[in-house]
């Protein structure tokens, strides 16, 4: 608490206490806080650095496992189709020597022309209508009842393997498991070679005549999306037919990439294009997809027909076309992909039997939710901390102001005591008793004051009789003064009388001459003399200001025309500019500023050489609705003043060097006068001056206004 800018004891104890020890322990504590939040912050980020480089490091080993055992099922089927290959090459090399398995087969000519196989054993036979149906085709349609023993087998014993099938130059199809009504699922005429699963196997897409696996396309069979691996069939340079397994992306999804991994991943394949082959239900959600394993068959399919471009996860609308890209095609294996908000850790691997990319998306919570609970709960902890900690200081608080409120009063009361004692004192009679207080200083303190007063009591005694006399004294001075000026102007006013008289006669000019010098030494004189008696009247305080109109041109002109012959008589210029703005009249104390500018202005004359120049302007200042404030500026051309003796140049009795006072007379109280009279009349008064170029005094004066007074 302040009064008038001073703090209380007690206040400034309180406010030591808290800011020296309070604060310090706060600040402590507050640090230990951060450093608390700041170790678990390192810890936590410490530990998800080593989980997810081990998640990193577990994953990519799980992802290359299964990308190795995808890779195997594969080469499996590849293997199983190239077995194929070897048996239909002596199939058609040979085709005299092969048995029936299913007996002789019945052929009859659809509606619609499809020659095919109307006994349902075996594989199903579809022959287009726009195939010219010989005695040969005939006899091919009849021979290659011999795949059906390896195309059952296959399908039968794999459970990747939905179908097996064998498709012919003049656009046959063979394909187990039997098709119940094939002329009406594949139409009235197939063109193989627009099919993908015929084509790159055909000599320009596949010269080495080895496996080759199709991207998903939609099966003209009726089996849905599928992925197909195919081999040619030649005999000799001559290509027969394609031989295929197929696995239907459904199948692919179930039995390959449906199984449970570490931190709930979730695998897709894609090809090597970035078309999505297969993806569990988990990545559909993810990616915003729907897998396409089924299809409704509302007419036949007439070419082949691949998955929309929405599933190409290197071209597609989506927000992670991007991400993937950069994932192919940097050889980093690995990269951090936001879905929704979530980060997810992406990874890549090829598989090596079709050049596929096995993906696998991991959810970073997933691997990182122990650290996040552990951080969560230190987070807790942490808060409970800080918690418990502002209710220990705000309990603590309480108690030690109580407590420094106690000790300060202990302190703070005997000072009070003595404080309003002190504060009492006054006249003669001491009022200071000692302070019954078991501090010593404070004790000290209080015997301190106790013998200063008694010696102030004493010395005050002293004073107001040293007082007393001096004051006699002063008012004897000024009585003397007083009476000496006043006995000394009667006879000077007579001698500048009668020298006036004498100067009206015809005097010879010798004569004149001595008579005038003895005027001006007498008008020096009686200035002198009128000085002693103002000073005299100031130092007694007698002296009043009166409050009388006037015309304030009229002085300024009276003290030109009283110093005027001074001036003629040194060939000095007297300039008068006189402000338009000042009111004809003003309200003050007429003689005063008469004799202050007469000081002033006799100053200038008396200092200034011949042929010198003298200016008095008069300018108005400010004007208020009570004060008229003037400000008088007197310029002078005369010996001017150096810096050091501007100083004392308003002190009492003192001129500007010992040569001044013999050479221009003057007993130094004109500017004092002038001073003291300024002030008197509420204003300010001060003095420019170089010497050798002159000096110009400017003061003011506030004037009542007229109608005020």
């Amino acid at each position: 608490m302040e009064e008038n800018g001073y703090q209380k004891l007690g206040s400034v104890l309180s406010t030591h206490f808290f800011k020296y020890s309070l604060i310090p322990i706060l600040v402590v504590e507050v640090a230990l806080v951060i450093l608390y939040f700041s170790i678990n912050a390192y810890i936590s980020r410490e530990n998800i650095e080593v989980l997810f480089a081990d998640a990193k490091m577990h994953s990519q080993s799980i992802l290359r496992n299964e990308a190795q055992f995808i890779s195997d099922k594969l080469s499996e089927v590849s293997r199983l189709v190239s077995v194929l290959q070897k048996e239909h090459e002596l199939l058609f090399a040979n085709p005299d020597v092969c048995g029936l398995p299913n007996g002789s087969p019945e052929f009859r000519v659809a509606p619609n022309g499809v020659f095919y196989k109307t006994n349902k054993v075996g594989a199903s036979l579809y022959y287009s209508a726009n195939t010219n149906i010989t005695a040969k085709k005939r006899h091919k349609a009849i021979f290659t009842e011999a795949m059906d023993v390896g195309f059952k087998s296959i399908v039968d014993i794999n459970p990747n393997i939905v179908a097996a099938y064998f498709n012919s130059w003049d656009d046959m199809n063979r394909l187990y498991p039997f098709i119940d009504r094939v002329y009406e699922q594949y139409g009235a005429h197939i063109d193989m070679e627009k099919y993908n699963f015929y084509y790159l196997a055909d000599k320009s897409h596949n010269p080495e005549k080895k496996p080759k696996w199709t991207g998903a396309y939609l099966d003209p069979a009726g089996n849905g999306w599928m992925l197909s691996c195919v081999v040619p069939i030649y005999h000799g340079e001559f290509l027969e037919g394609v031989t295929g397994l197929d696995i239907t992306i459904e199948s692919f999804v179930a039995n390959i990439l449906s199984g449970k991994l570490s931190y709930a991943a979730n695998m897709f394949m894609v090809d090597g294009n970035g078309m999505i082959i297969a993806m569990p239900e988990k990545i559909e959600n993810l990616l915003g997809l729907k897998e396409l394993k089924e299809h409704v068959y509302e007419e036949a399919i007439l070419k082949t027909v691949f998955k929309p471009e929405s599933y190409n996860i290197l071209t597609n609308n989506s927000p992670f076309a991007s991400h993937f890209k950069n994932l192919f095609e940097s050889p980093v294996d690995h990269a951090e992909l936001l879905i929704d908000g979530k980060k997810y850790l992406t990874m890549k691997q090829m598989v090596v039997e079709t050049g596929w990319k096995l993906m696998i998306l991991i959810d970073e919570e997933r691997v990182l939710g122990s650290v996040y609970l552990l951080r969560a709960l230190s987070d807790k902890i942490g808060y409970g901390a800080v918690g418990l900690m502002v209710l220990f200081y705000i309990c603590f608080y309480f108690f030690v102001s109580r407590r420094i409120g106690r000790f300060s009063d202990t302190i703070t009361r005997p000072l009070h005591e003595l404080s309003d004692q002190t504060s009492q004192i006054a006249g003669e009679a001491s009022l200071v008793s000692g302070i019954d207080t078991h501090i010593l200083e404070i004790h000290q303190l209080s015997n301190n004051f106790v013998n200063m007063d008694r010696e102030l009591g004493e010395r005050e005694k002293r004073l107001i009789k040293a007082k007393q006399i001096a004051e006699a004294s002063s008012r004897v001075k000024s009585e003397f003064l007083a009476n000496m000026s006043h006995e000394l102007r009667t006879p000077m006013n007579a001698i500048i009388g009668m020298g006036s008289l004498a100067l009206l006669g015809n005097l010879p000019q010798k004569e004149r001459g001595y008579i005038e010098k003895a005027q001006q030494a007498s008008r020096d004189l009686m200035r002198m003399l009128n000085d002693i008696l103002e000073f005299s009247l100031m130092n007694s305080g007698d002296l009043e200001l009166s409050q009388a109109p006037f015309s304030l041109s009229e002085v300024v002109w009276s003290v030109v025309c009283s110093l005027g012959p001074e001036a003629r008589d040194k060939n000095i210029e007297l300039v008068v500019e006189l402000d338009s703005t000042i009111p004809q009249m003003v309200v003050g104390d007429q003689q005063r500023v008469g004799q202050l500018l007469s000081n002033i202005v006799g100053n200038g004359v008396k200092f200034t050489k011949e042929h010198g120049k003298v200016t008095i302007s008069v300018v108005l200042r400010k004007t208020t609705r009570e004060r008229t404030i003037v400000e008088f500026a007197i310029a002078d051309t005369g010996i001017g003043i150096s810096e050091c003796q501007l100083d004392n140049l308003f002190t009492e009795f003192s001129q500007v060097d010992n040569s001044s006072t013999r050479k221009h007379g003057g007993a130094g109280l004109g500017l004092a006068i002038a001073r003291q009279l300024v002030e008197l009349m509420g204003g300010k008064i001060g003095v420019e001056s170089e010497p050798g170029k002159g000096s110009l005094v400017k003061f003011t004066v506030a004037f009542v206004k007229q109608g005020e007074a």
